[in-house]
């Protein structure tokens, strides 16, 4: 596609001609320029893409998309001006892809807590039921048939193209996706056609990009006031704000009247059982935040046309996510838990289910880009269950693990919790794993699926988790 064809319905304000070679790809990243690509140089918030125009060029950019009035033309390049980066390189990436979002069904799930878990069982049921269904989120893009790694929970609207373009190849029909609000307001997920939008809880998280809970909130709702039909949890108080903004929403609820909702609760050998519109359900979870994850993704399916009974039927036999309050096998009989938990609400619905007879010790840190606030709550709540908080390093990222650890500290002490304080994961968990008896519960929090550490900046470490905790049990 030539530069002139290309621009057609792309919002632009100047452009310069140069060459009319046909355009092979797109990219923000001057790295991942190849022969005939366009760079699209993006004032990102660490770094400025228009210092390395010079970069894509040399590696075979043939246009240059910008905002920035003051930069050098060169000869044979078209330099294309814009007002909104982010939106000229979705526009640009949707077009030249051909817009494969539109060749599948799309559903967003978005919250704070739950968006894995929730992805994952709308997945799990759509396919079970004969609906193939990928999935593209925190722990990867899995396309039934072929697994993609990703950077981001949300990726660059131009990775999502790549990995839906390789899901249409796979004779996909549905592709789940989880929308944080990062990829939200950063416009990755801009012109994809949703056709339904999940909104499962809104809690304090990313203060620190968003500022406050209101900005927060609405860059949830791009997802939800832009989808063809939203799924909404009435029981959150959020949830009852993001009702009134979009029209015919579908509204899930355990407490409350609602479109799909969960009764006669109860807790079985095997997990959770519960009754929606008289059916039977059984889930082989034992929290009830995961009766609302589950409520999301029979909404969508139920929607879609499927039984109840034949939904029941499927979910059934859902055994969870990995690293999702995941038990590690041991044989010193201590329940080791894996889970991703990094909210306050989080931690509170691991903690609040758990046994009250028994010691629980908590491994967890805080990321070095979340709030004192968010820091302090986390402390607080631990304390306020009576856990013992190994406090450790997660990600310190631009902060110092000195200033987080005393930031949990101060909200342990609120609520007079114990804790130590072991800056080493590894050395943190063995602490812990060591002090446990047996049938007492240790929590290993925050890490999840992730493959690395952020002990400096964003530069990566290699660490995983259960591998970790594997080590530390050989060594006992």
């Amino acid at each position: 596609m030539n530069i002139e064809k290309l621009l057609e319905g792309i919002d632009y304000i100047d452009k310069n001609i140069g060459n009319d070679r046909d355009i092979e790809g797109i990219s923000s990243n001057s790295r991942e320029i190849k022969e005939n690509y366009i760079f699209l140089a993006i004032k990102g918030l660490e770094f400025d893409g228009h210092k390395f125009i010079g970069s894509a060029i040399e590696n075979g950019a043939n246009t240059i998309v910008y905002t920035n009035k003051d930069i050098d033309f060169r000869d044979g390049i078209n330099y294309i001006r814009v007002d909104d980066s982010r939106i000229a390189l979705a526009q640009i990436s949707n077009k030249l892809s051909n817009y494969p979002s539109k060749k599948l069904r799309m559903i967003g799930v978005t919250g704070t807590n739950g968006k894995t878990t929730t992805a994952n069982m709308i997945s799990f049921i759509l396919t079970k039921l004969g609906d193939s269904c990928g999935n593209i989120g925190t722990d990867g893009a899995d396309l039934i048939y072929k697994t993609i790694a990703t950077e981001h929970t949300t990726p660059e609207i131009t990775d999502i193209n790549n990995i839906l373009i390789e899901a249409n190849k796979l004779n996909l029909k549905n592709i789940v996706m989880e929308t944080s609000s990062h990829g939200l307001y950063l416009k990755r997920c801009f012109g994809i056609d949703y056709d339904y939008g999940v909104f499962t809880n809104l809690s304090p998280e990313h203060m620190d990009f968003h500022k406050d809970m209101e900005n927060y909130f609405k860059a949830k709702m791009i997802l939800i006031q832009n989808c063809k039909k939203a799924i909404i949890n009435k029981d959150d108080d959020y949830g009852k704000k993001a009702l009134k903004l979009v029209k015919n929403p579908i509204s899930i609820s355990i407490n409350e009247e609602s479109d799909f909702r969960a009764l006669d609760i109860k807790k079985i050998d095997e997990g959770l059982s519960f009754k929606i519109k008289g059916i039977n359900f059984k889930l082989k979870r034992f929290g009830i935040y995961d009766i609302y994850n589950a409520l999301c993704a029979i909404a969508i399916a139920s929607d879609l046309g499927y039984r109840l009974e034949d939904i029941a039927d499927v979910l059934k036999d859902f055994k969870g996510v990995k690293s999702r309050l995941e038990f590690i096998e041991n044989d010193l009989a201590i329940n080791i838990v894996v889970d991703f938990a990094h909210t306050s609400t989080a931690f509170e619905n691991i903690y609040k289910v758990l046994p009250k007879d028994k010691d629980i010790y908590a491994v967890y840190g805080i990321s070095g880009d979340r709030t004192v606030e968010i820091r302090e709550a986390i402390g607080e709540i631990s304390a306020k269950y009576g856990v013992f908080s190994v406090i450790t390093v997660d990600d310190p990222k631009f902060d110092t693990f000195e200033n987080i650890s005393n930031d949990i500290v101060r909200g342990i002490k609120k609520r007079n919790g114990k804790y130590k304080i072991i800056e080493n994961r590894k050395d943190a968990i063995k602490y812990a794993i060591k002090s446990a008896k047996k049938g007492d519960f240790v929590l290993c929090l925050g890490k999840g699926e992730e493959n690395f550490l952020k002990l400096k900046a964003n530069i990566k470490t290699h660490y995983y988790e259960k591998d970790t905790i594997r080590e530390v049990l050989k060594e006992i």
